[in-house]
């Protein structure tokens, strides 16, 4: 039996997600240049701020995370599994990198199942993906013209810093507010300056990792990587 708190995580994980999908399908129709895979990618970072609810290990992380591999596998082209072809995902993931997407999904998975009795840690890795990887690829896009190395740019690899610094500091603000009242999440009591630190650590760490990182894997390597130097300071 799942507990009230697992079921509400899930009834809000699906509903979020699919009313980010459905915004973004939208956005599309009328505004035809915009990035919409990458306004996805950042939206869905939010879904951070819900993992509270969650009773239980398992339910959040092969439930709320683990079936959108697959989804996300059935609309990625040459992908051995089908099924979406032609269909919004399958749009937004050719807008990329070939498996980004699903990369992105496991990430997901795997950080909520090894970092539930620490979601702060965990919340902040997801950010450093999708707010700080996110927001540094849409202004990259937009407004870089200074290549940094190969085709990322200075605009892009700052927006990649302030999204995370950002991101990074939302995330610890909630999850330790939660901590006096849900201890099962693991939130440290922060105080101010040392959550500015680690906040400034997160961003620089990411910019650098993300600038590096192959596009394909950056999904992958960004969120991991800020998980294991978050753990390694202490978060």
């Amino acid at each position: 039996m799942f507990s009230p708190g697992d079921v509400a995580g899930l009834v809000l994980v699906y509903a979020y997600v699919g009313l980010v999908v459905s915004l973004a399908a939208w956005a599309k129709k009328r505004i035809p240049d915009l990035d919409y895979r990458k306004v996805i990618h950042i939206l869905v970072g939010n879904i951070v701020f819900l993992w509270w609810v969650f009773d239980d290990r398992w339910t959040m992380g092969l439930l709320a995370a683990l079936p959108f591999v697959f989804l996300l596998l059935m609309a990625t082209p040459g992908s051995p599994l089908k099924g979406l072809t032609g269909s919004f995902l399958d749009e937004a993931t050719e807008q990329g990198h070939g498996y980004g997407l699903v990369y992105y999904a496991v990430s997901w998975t795997l950080l909520a199942l090894l970092l539930f009795d620490n979601r702060m840690v965990g919340g902040i890795a997801i950010a450093a993906m999708s707010f700080g990887d996110g927001l540094g690829g849409l202004l990259g896009k937009r407004y870089g013209r200074r290549k940094l190395y190969r085709e990322k740019t200075c605009v892009g690899t700052m927006g990649v810093f302030l999204g995370t610094t950002i991101s990074s500091l939302a995330v610890m603000a909630f999850y330790t507010s939660l901590g006096g009242y849900l201890p099962q999440l693991g939130a440290p009591e922060l105080a101010p300056v040392s959550a500015v630190a680690a906040a400034l650590v997160a961003g620089a760490f990411v910019a650098i990792v993300e600038l590096f990182s192959p596009g394909e894997y950056d999904n992958l390597i960004v969120p991991l990587s800020t998980a294991a130097l978050m753990l390694l300071i202490g978060l």
